[in-house]
C-alpha cells in the first residue's frame, strides 16, 4: 500500500493547476481510484492547515472528517511512546538522517506499519531517509507503464 504525502494530497485538493507538478499528481491520484491508500495522521494534519489557511476553517474540518470515515483512505496512527524518552529516541534515528521533526515523525509512524511499500511525496529531501522506497507521483506513474 502507498502511503501519500500531504504535498500530494494538498495540490489535490487546492486544485493548483498553476502547479507544473499539477496533472502527474492528477493521473497518479486517478491511478489510485478505488484503492485503498495510507496517509499518516501528521500528512493529513499538515493537508488540514494548508486547506484552512486557503479556504477557512469549517472545510478543512470537513475535510479532516473525510478522511476518518473514507473507505479509500487508512489513516495511520504511531504506535504510542512509552514515555519522551523512548519517543526521542525513535525519532533521533530519521533526525540525524536530516529530517525535520515532521518529516521524522511521519518516517517513525511509516516504519510501524509494515503494509506500506512505498511513500509518495514530491519532497526530495526524504529520499534515502525514510524506512520505505520514496517516490514521486510521477515517478509511479512511469512504474505502471513499464
Amino acid at each position: 500500500m502507498d502511503a501519500v504525502g500531504s504535498d500530494v494530497l494538498t495540490l489535490h485538493h487546492l486544485a493548483v493547476e498553476s502547479d507544473p507538478r499539477y496533472r502527474d499528481n492528477e493521473l497518479y491520484l486517478q491511478s489510485l481510484k478505488g484503492e485503498v491508500k495510507a496517509v499518516t495522521v501528521y500528512d493529513l494534519l499538515n493537508l488540514i492547515g494548508s486547506v484552512a489557511d486557503a479556504v477557512g476553517e469549517r472545510e478543512a474540518r470537513e475535510l479532516y472528517a473525510a478522511y476518518l470515515r473514507s473507505e479509500e483512505h487508512v489513516v495511520l496512527f504511531p504506535r504510542p511512546p512509552g514515555s519522551w524518552e523512548e519517543l526521542m529516541e525513535e525519532l533521533m534515528p530519521y533526525v540525524l538522517k536530516g529530517l525535520d521533526h515532521n518529516g521524522a515523525l511521519i518516517a517513525m509512524t511509516v516504519a510501524s506499519h509494515h503494509e506500506i511499500r512505498r511513500y509518495v511525496t514530491w519532497r526530495k529531501l526524504y529520499r534515502g531517509k525514510m524506512p520505505v522506497n520514496v517516490v514521486s507521483p510521477k515517478e509511479c506513474l512511469r512504474s505502471t507503464q513499464v
